[in-house]
């Protein structure tokens, strides 16, 4: 699963008030409310926003970030940054903001991902949102950002209000579908006998830099991932040369074949769960079929109220051309964990990715977003619009 946060932006999610005292000293934008930048002293507002305004889904969840709800974002980009909305002491809203280097249509651009947008109930009729989004899409496009991305829960037309050029906001360009595939690992898969499977070494480094160059070329807009950028992310919690499964081609003499495909099996719990508050009656008749089947299979830890939603995040991909690959290491992490004590695996791309093409035997639900680029400018959106090419998704998309 992955919030707004997640890679959603949740506006009207169901939200429950509380009282509190103003902040003084800060602009006033709208009535009582006040809109500034937040502060680590913020933390545990913050986090019961959060609890306040749910995910809602086949699992209704919400999201919690420890050990401070900015940590995984400022070791992604020390330049990152939150804004929360005020009324008399008590933050009603909230709206994250961390940047990232792509390609973008052939061409280097420093992009902005929106994130965390939250906003209490009782705020939701009037212009608060409004306000908020605009005054971090300026706030960042103001200090060198080329261009800004938000991403929306599939039909939600509350939100998609935002992108349609309102109140000082810019309009924003369709950048297509993005989709997280919530793999179950139940059933016992068969990875294709032509690729090699194991975990990176050190050694397997170089190789892999040049798969996800090469990779990179094959879409619209992509990561620029480099080793300064690699090792960056094995200084998270969770995330080490071990966590990444590699498929080689085969070689009869033994040598170590061609590298094909790469994927990263990312426990993110460290920084970011899911509380999961309510089941839908889907999930609780999987959950029934898993306890009966549990004798004779091995079974994912149940789903459960009240309790962290157990989910191990697939990163950080690429392949060859060859998506056979890379469904073959997704077939291999789901054989490594059945039976373990992750309920999902959940892989986040693109919808037209020809990955999902091949994505096929596996037990999965899936939940689609819409993703929308801002620009103070929207001529630039005639350069982007011929490449239609689909996105793949940087690591900072799945904060």
């Amino acid at each position: 699963m992955h919030d707004g946060s997640v890679r959603f932006l949740y506006l009207w999610a169901p939200c429950r008030m509380q009282a509190g005292r103003c902040n003084r000293n800060e602009t006033k934008l709208m009535g009582s409310i006040r809109i500034r930048l937040a502060e680590p002293e913020d933390n545990d507002q913050i986090q019961a926003l959060g609890r306040r305004c749910y995910q809602e889904g086949v699992i209704h969840v919400a999201v919690q970030r420890s050990p401070k709800f900015n940590t995984m974002h400022r070791l992604l980009d020390p330049d990152a940054w939150h804004m929360v909305a005020e009324d008399d002491g008590v933050i009603v809203g909230l709206i994250g903001l961390v940047h990232f280097q792509s390609v973008l249509a052939g061409e280097n651009r420093r992009l902005g991902y929106m994130m965390d947008l939250r906003l209490d109930e009782a705020y939701r009729k009037g212009t608060a949102a409004f306000k908020l989004l605009k005054t971090a899409i300026d706030r960042s496009l103001g200090m060198g950002t080329d261009l800004v991305i938000g991403n929306f829960l599939k039909s939600n037309q509350n939100s998609l209000i935002i992108t349609q050029g309102r109140a000082g906001i810019p309009k924003a360009l369709y950048l297509g579908d993005n989709r997280v595939y919530n793999m179950i690992p139940v059933r016992r898969m068969r990875p294709d006998a032509a690729y090699e499977i194991g975990t990176a070494t050190p050694d397997d480094l170089p190789e892999m830099l040049d798969l996800y160059r090469a990779y990179a070329d094959q879409f619209r807009m992509a990561p620029q991932i480099t080793e300064e950028l690699f090792q960056k992310y094995l200084s998270l919690e969770g995330l080490e040369m071990e966590s990444f499964y590699l498929a080689r081609d085969r070689r009869s003499d033994g040598g170590k074949g061609r590298l094909r495909a790469v994927v990263a099996a990312w426990d993110e719990h460290t920084y970011k769960h899911y509380q999961v508050l309510k089941l839908s009656r889907n999930i609780r008749m999987v959950n029934g079929a898993l306890a009966v089947l549990s004798p004779f299979l091995k079974i994912p830890k149940p789903i459960r109220l009240q309790q962290p939603l157990p989910q191990l995040s697939l990163v950080l991909y690429a392949h060859d051309q060859v998506p056979g690959a890379l469904v073959s290491l997704l077939r291999q992490i789901n054989n490594d964990y059945r039976g373990s004590k992750y309920s999902l695996l959940s892989l986040y791309a693109q919808e037209k990715d020809p990955l999902f093409e091949e994505m096929n035997g596996f037990a999965a639900v899936s939940v689609t977003s819409e993703m929308y680029l801002f620009a103070e400018d929207p001529s630039i959106y005639d350069h982007i619009v011929p490449d239609e090419r689909p996105a793949w998704l940087d690591l900072a998309l799945t904060l």
